[in-house]
């Protein structure tokens, strides 16, 4: 197959998925959440459509309630009075069962696979409320604009403090990815040093990218520069040999873009213009799949597990309830609800940890800078890790991929 014959049945394929054609039926649907409705993920095959057409998804907009009762363990396994407050600080190398790591004062705490809370870095007049590590776990962002090197040592990133759109370069986080606010272009930049600086935009307008776990493409969301309006995008690295996956309807966006950890596949969410998203997956090799109808609301914190293939997470804000985060976990093609374990409190997902286990904030509806409890929620139940916490991320070691080889573009190591 020609690759300009591919481009078009792709743009096909995703103007299909996200509105039923007229005489055919709308995506299945099973009921066993509470309150909503969760399409079951099939691939859809290439169909003619009016690209002017907008559709929204079809389930209830009732908040979903939780999924099932499962057991909450309240008591916290760690307390912020009983952590280590002066002496040394050593970040050791991450371990293959990951790390909850934490930020309280102005000092990086780690949780050892010993159970033994340590000290990771002194930040400090630092006590960022966002963290992110590298995908080899040596590295971390103490927010968008710093750096946590191995050694210790603290460097600039280049990147506003307000852009939490940051990406860490893939497999080793040697540089770094954002969108810039003002302008949509995607700014490349040495993650060692930020004046080392590439413009790598290939598509306009990006609200959000995403490094393969190979490090050889990047994909995007943002509008075309084919004169096909919006879509999500890959090219190399670099920003060369750019080929379009999907066409989303005019003025529709992705406002999130991820690849999973295998990297055969992105997962991106798609709000429509008149209410509503999708979330989808695209698959290279089985094209597209849509996860979850999500009728009224725009998913945020989109959470794709790098250590287990098919774990997914993310939150959906109501007007008048309470946010509320839903898992896929292991390829499932129903979406749980996360109960919200204390009163007058929100969830939101923070990071997966091996073995299906996700992070959780908790903390009050406004969602502001006050401190927040962590919960490790699993199928089989949650229990607090710690309160009173003011930023938290997953440490991971990356598991395994592939090449990505269907995209074309020779990239960059």
């Amino acid at each position: 197959m020609s690759h300009s014959r591919l481009g078009r049945l792709v743009a096909a394929v995703l103007l299909a998925a996200c509105a039923a054609e007229p005489g055919t039926s709308s995506p299945a649907s099973s009921g066993s959440v509470a309150g909503t409705t969760a399409t079951s993920p099939t691939a859809t095959s290439p169909t003619a459509k009016d690209p002017t057409a907008t559709d929204s998804p079809t389930s209830s907009t009732a908040a979903p309630s939780p999924s099932t009762t499962m057991p909450v363990d309240a008591t916290a396994q760690y307390t912020v009075g009983a952590l280590p407050a002066t002496g040394g600080c050593h970040l050791d190398p991450p371990s293959a069962d990951g790390q909850v790591t934490f930020v309280v004062g102005n000092r990086l705490y780690g949780i050892a696979s010993n159970g033994i809370p340590q000290c990771l870095a002194d930040l400090k007049s630092r006590s960022p409320d966002w963290l992110s590590w590298s995908p080899d776990g040596d590295e971390l962002l103490a927010g968008p604009d710093m750096l946590l090197r191995a050694n210790g040592t603290m460097t600039t990133t280049g990147y506003f403090a307000d852009n939490t759109n940051v990406r860490w370069s893939a497999p080793t986080g040697k540089a770094l990815l954002a969108p810039k606010a003002s302008t949509g272009q995607l700014i490349w930049r040495n993650a060692h040093n930020s004046a080392e600086r590439i413009d790598v935009s290939f598509a306009d307008n990006i609200t959000s990218a995403a490094y393969h776990p190979a490090g050889k493409h990047i994909a995007v969301a943002g509008i075309g520069r084919d004169g096909q309006g919006p879509g999500v995008f890959v090219a190399s690295n670099r920003g060369a040999n750019a080929r379009r996956i999907g066409q989303l309807e005019p003025g529709t966006t992705a406002t999130d873009v991820a690849f999973e950890m295998e990297g055969n596949s992105i997962i991106f969410v798609h709000a429509h213009q008149n209410g509503g998203a999708h979330l989808h997956r695209w698959d290279f090799a089985n094209g597209l799949q849509t996860l979850a109808d999500l009728p009224g609301v725009t998913p945020t914190d989109l959470t794709v597990s790098q250590v287990d293939q098919g774990d997914i997470a993310w939150t959906q804000s109501y007007p008048t309830v309470k946010s509320i985060s839903r898992v896929l976990v292991n390829g499932s093609t129903e979406p749980l609800v996360i109960g919200v374990p204390e009163a007058e409190r929100v969830t939101a997902p923070i990071g997966w940890m091996p073995g299906h286990r996700l992070l959780v904030s908790s903390r009050s509806p406004d969602r502001g800078t006050s401190p927040f409890d962590i919960w490790e929620w699993s199928p089989t139940g949650m229990r607090l890790v710690i309160a009173g916490v003011t930023a938290a991320a997953a440490r991971l070691i990356h598991g395994h991929y592939d090449e990505l080889t269907i995209i074309p573009g020779a990239g960059f190591g």
